[in-house]
């Protein structure tokens, strides 16, 4: 009876593996799948694939596949406003922002992982700052989004938003300095 649930719920994290839109996530449900992969081969009585599927299954390979989305798929915003407080609570926890969800939805298709920092650092600050991707304010009821000319994701989101023609967007690139 205990096999039987444990390979319902195989299936249940491979499934969840492959549905859920973000690699990260894909890559913990991977890594339970094979912990629970690891634990049934010892129900059945084969510690030696266990330990072998506990070892390479479940640590190095999760290892290698967090370490690969690290250094290529992240995503780095920076969510600025001109009030400086009103992404404290509320934006925070329910995300409404309606143009995160459509920045989630571009990093999404193209497999990154978006990482939203809430700021109330001026913009030159966090424009002096490694590693940023895009940067997004509101002034009133308009967006302007901040991206880098050699960031060829923040051209292609720049591009995308120019074909949909959002009227409360504007894009900035900024030019590399020499």
């Amino acid at each position: 009876m205990i096999e039987k649930i444990f390979f319902v719920i195989l299936i249940v994290s491979a499934i969840m593996a492959v549905q859920t839109p973000k690699m990260r996530r894909a890559v913990v449900y991977l890594a339970v799948f094979s912990a629970l992969s690891a634990f049934v081969y010892i129900l059945m009585g084969a510690p030696d694939a266990a330990l072998a599927e506990a070892v390479i299954g479940s640590t190095i390979s999760t290892i290698i596949y967090l370490a690969a989305l690290q250094k290529y798929k992240v995503f780095m915003i920076y969510l600025l406003d001109e009030k400086q407080d009103t992404h404290h609570r509320e934006h925070i926890s329910h995300r409404k922002d309606p143009i995160l969800t459509t920045i989630e939805d571009f990093c999404t298709k193209r497999e990154l992982e978006p990482l939203i920092v809430y700021t109330v650092d001026e913009l030159d600050f966090i424009k002096e700052k490694p590693g940023w991707d895009l940067i997004v304010t509101k002034v009133k009821n308009r967006y302007v989004l901040h991206g880098r000319e050699q960031n060829y994701h923040a051209m292609a989101l720049k591009d995308e938003w120019e074909k949909e023609k959002k009227k409360k967007v504007s894009f900035v690139i900024e030019k590399e300095h020499e």
